[in-house]
């Protein structure tokens, strides 16, 4: 009886097809597909780089509108000092009144001190969006290195035609493996290799093990970034470039689909599966290096520190006015807050997201900065002007009848 049990047969185990990804979609597939677009075939850091000052300039019309908004009130502010320090003085017992009297005066001015705020709020949901999309897309990409290590391994196998053969069988009532011929009823194609022919660990599993460990070698090479091992991983020296068990075993295989989280379906989610696809040698090495150094961590903290203390400089005047207690209202203690908090939770964000969502805040962060100097610069220069032609149409109001008689 053609029964593998007797011949010494060895059903070989397969990955190939069992782990199967949660597709990407509508926003988060969009994303993706920027991403790997601008990343040419190479570094997908480069891709998140101009995908990252893509995002910058989608919405800059309206970031253009806020900034100049922005930056003419603290122009308008400067200019209504005088009035408004008065107000102070003369209504510092009375805050109800002081409000009164400034809206007053604003209206009169023509200055509306909310005309910057429906683009920030854009681009809050537009920050929104990104972080979720980043974050579906990190988690994509390990389970996309599974299933690629899982085909290599498969794939090996297969081909290992000198101690692997491709045989069709069912299982009788006893649930043993019976040899039959292609085309028959109820029949199976596997893998088996003949323990006669000697270790099955040493000519099956370690050729195949070292083909996952090449194409894993194949994917992290477009996953690196200057220092970073792995932009799919924190940027972190206690984190390892490598996806640990626990990663694969808890977050790597829970995916986020629109509202709802699902849990992909897979047959190879175990400690065992993970220490055949991850068993070579090869990559011991990487299995003990740290991704990172905490640079991206710093450096998204300190960027938007910066664009911070520049954004209070730009609202000093809005600070010490827009109340009539002056730098200790609650809108200047809250813009001094808001000063170290966003540091802080984009250094949160770092530690607690991947390395490449720290590269699109800290591309972001300097975009704004710069285009926040550049557009205050131009902003400034041009309500000099307006002033200067005010004051010299005063002056020609007042004294021109003069310099026309002479």
């Amino acid at each position: 009886m053609n029964i593998l049990n007797l011949l010494s047969y060895k059903f070989v185990d397969l990955f190939n097809g069992q782990l199967s990804n949660v597709p990407l979609t509508g926003v988060n597939s969009l994303v993706a597909k920027i991403i790997e677009f601008f990343s040419f075939g190479g570094s997908i850091a480069v891709g998140i780089l101009l995908f990252s000052l893509l995002l910058k300039i989608i919405p800059l019309p309206l970031d253009i509108y806020s900034r100049t908004a922005s930056k003419k009130s603290s122009l308008a502010m400067e200019r209504m000092r005088p009035e408004l320090e008065r107000l102070q003085k003369q209504y510092a017992n009375n805050k109800d009144l002081y409000q009164q009297k400034v809206m007053a005066l604003y209206k009169k001015e023509g200055f509306s001190q909310f005309a910057a705020c429906l683009p920030t709020l854009f681009t809050l949901v537009f920050f929104i969006v990104v972080i979720n999309a980043f974050t579906q897309y990190s988690t994509y990409t390990k389970i996309d290195t599974f299933n690629q290590m899982a085909e290599a391994y498969s794939q090996n196998v297969i081909s290992n035609t000198e101690y692997v053969e491709e045989k069709y069988y069912i299982l009788d009532k006893d649930n043993n493996i019976i040899f039959v011929e292609e085309g028959t009823e109820g029949a199976k194609k596997g893998y088996f290799f003949d323990e006669s022919k000697g270790d099955y660990n040493a000519l099956v599993v370690k050729p195949a093990q070292d083909a996952a460990a090449d194409k894993y070698f194949e994917i992290s090479e477009n996953a690196k970034f200057l220092w970073v091992k792995n932009i799919w991983i924190q940027d972190l020296p206690w984190k390892k470039a490598f996806i640990s068990k626990e990663d694969y075993l808890n977050s790597t295989f829970t995916y986020s689909k629109g509202c709802s989280t699902e849990e992909v379906k897979t047959g190879i989610k175990n400690e065992a599966v993970y220490d055949i696809l991850m068993g070579s040698d090869k990559l011991d090495e990487v299995k003990n290096k740290p991704n990172g150094y905490l640079i991206l961590v710093v450096l998204s903290i300190g960027t938007m520190l910066l664009s911070q203390l520049l954004m209070s400089k730009t609202q000093k005047a809005q600070m010490e006015l827009q109340s009539v207690d002056g730098m200790n209202g609650q809108a200047a203690q809250t813009t001094k807050m808001m000063t170290w908090m966003l540091p802080i939770m984009f250094g949160f964000f770092s530690f607690m997201y991947t390395a490449s969502f720290s590269l699109y805040l800290i591309v972001s962060t300097v975009f704004s900065t710069l285009s926040t100097l550049i557009i205050n610069k131009i902003v400034e220069k041009s309500f000099n002007k307006k002033l200067q032609k005010e004051e010299e149409e005063k002056f020609n109001k007042r004294y021109g009848h003069l310099i026309n008689k002479k």
